[in-house]
C-alpha cells in the first residue's frame, strides 16, 4: 500500500535517538552487499552501461541532481541503496524488545534475499545494505494509531520525514559509496503497512522515501508478527513497484489490469502477499516479481500485455505520478532507466 503527503513540514518534537550507530561499518548484509564489495571511493567508478542511467553521485550533497528529483531518495533497484531501519517506541508505552528487533531483522533479511533472487531472474543483482550498523531506536512520545486504516496522521508523517532527513548523512553516503537511501520505520503496534513514495511532480520536495512496517499484522489474531512478503512488497514500492490489487491508487491500475495480473501472474507479490491458504509465511516467500512489476522497476524493457495496457508505460520506470492531469512532457526524454 502506498501513500503520499502534501503539506508544509511541521517542527519536529519529542524525538530522541537511542543507540544510533553511524561509525565504522564492520559488515553489510544483503545480496551482493558484503563488506568486500563496498565500492572503493579512492578508485574511479566504472562507466555505467549505455542503457542504464548513472546513479546519483556520492557523497551526499545539499543540492539534488535531476535524477534524484526524478526517482526520490531510494533511486532505482539496479543502483546500490542503503535500507536504514528506524524502530519507534513510546516512552511508558508500546515498544520493541531486543528479541523482537532481531526477529524483524531476520524477516528483513528474508525479504532482501528474495528481492535479490527475483531480480536475478532479470539479470540484475541489487546491492541493498542493511543490518545492525544501519539501525536506530527512537522514542516517539506522541504514540501510534495502527489498526486497519493505519492513518498515523499528518504530524507523524512530517516527523518521520524530518527524522529520515537527519539520518541521511554525508557520512553514510561516504561509508557505503551511494547517496541512495530508503528508510524502514518499524512501529510497535498492529496495523496495515504502507509506504511514502516520491512522485514525479515533487521534484526536490518530499524526497525521503520510507516504509512504515507494523510489528503485527492487523488482519490476523493479536500478536501475529508480520511476514517477509509484506516487507518485500513495501520495499519494492521504494523503487517504483505499483500496487496491482483492486483499490490501488496507481493511475494506470484499472480493474481490467488487476484481473489480467490475477489470471496471468497469480503469485505476483504486488497483487497479493499471502500464502495460497490466506495465511502468513515466515522464513520464505512463495511469490514472484512478475514481468509487469519488473518493467516498472526498470529491470526489463517490456512485458506481456504491453500493447493492451499502454498507460503502464506512460511514466519512466522507477517513478510514480500523483495526478493524471499532470503534463508528462518534461518526463518524455528517457534516460535509459532499464537495467537489463
Amino acid at each position: 500500500m502506498k501513500r503520499h503527503l502534501r503539506a508544509p513540514a511541521l517542527l519536529l518534537a519529542a524525538l530522541t535517538l537511542a543507540g544510533c550507530t553511524r561509525g565504522e561499518i564492520s559488515a553489510a548484509r544483503g545480496p551482493g552487499s558484503r563488506l568486500e564489495q563496498v565500492p572503493d571511493l579512492t578508485e574511479p567508478s566504472p562507466e555505467p552501461e549505455e542503457q542504464q542511467p548513472a546513479a546519483p553521485a556520492a557523497p551526499w550533497t545539499d543540492g539534488l541532481t535531476p535524477a534524484q528529483q526524478k526517482y526520490g531518495s531510494a533511486g532505482l533497484l539496479a543502483w546500490p541503496c542503503v535500507l536504514y531501519s528506524i524502530y519507534l517506541q513510546q516512552p511508558e508505552g508500546p515498544g520493541w524488545t531486543e528479541e523482537e528487533i532481531a526477529r524483524s531483522q531476520e524477516t528483513l533479511a528474508t525479504a532482501v534475499d528474495w528481492i535479490g533472487e527475483q531480480a536475478g531472474e532479470y539479470n540484475v543483482s541489487p546491492t541493498l545494505y542493511y543490518g545492525e550498523d544501519l539501525l536506530s531506536v527512537i522514542d516517539y512520545a506522541p504514540g501510534f494509531v495502527g489498526g486497519e486504516e493505519s492513518d498515523e496522521g499528518q504530524q507523524f508523517y512530517d516527523d518521520m520525514d524530518e527524522v529520515c532527513g537527519s539520518l541521511r548523512t554525508n557520512e553514510l553516503a561516504e561509508t557505503y559509496g551511494t547517496s541512495n537511501i530508503g528508510f524502514l520505520v518499524f512501529l510497535p503496534v498492529s496495523g496495515c503497512s504502507f509506504t511514502m513514495v516520491h512522485y514525479l511532480e515533487d521534484g526536490g520536495y518530499y524526497f525521503n522515501e520510507y516504509c512504515c512496517l507494523y510489528k503485527d499484522n492487523v488482519f490476523f489474531e493479536p500478536g501475529t508478527f508480520d511476514g517477509p512478503a509484506v516487507y518485500a512488497h513495501e520495499i519494492l514500492h521504494l523503487f517504483g513497484a505499483p500496487d496491482l490489487y483492486s483499490g490501488s491508487n496507481d493511475l494506470f491500475v484499472s480493474e481490467e489490469l488487476v484481473d489480467y495480473v490475477a489470471d496471468t501472474w497469480p503469485e505476483e507479490i504486488m497483487y497479493d502477499t499471502y500464502a495460497p491458504d490466506g495465511s502468513l509465511e515466515y522464513g520464505t516467500i512463495h511469490k514472484e516479481i512478475g514481468p509487469l512489476t519488473a518493467y516498472r522497476l526498470g529491470l526489463c524493457d517490456a512485458f506481456p500485455g504491453m500493447d493492451r495496457f499502454p498507460l503502464v508505460t506512460l511514466d519512466p520506470p522507477g517513478t510514480f505520478r500523483l495526478d493524471e492531469s499532470t503534463s508528462t512532457d518534461r518526463f518524455d526524454e528517457q534516460d535509459g532507466a532499464v537495467a537489463a
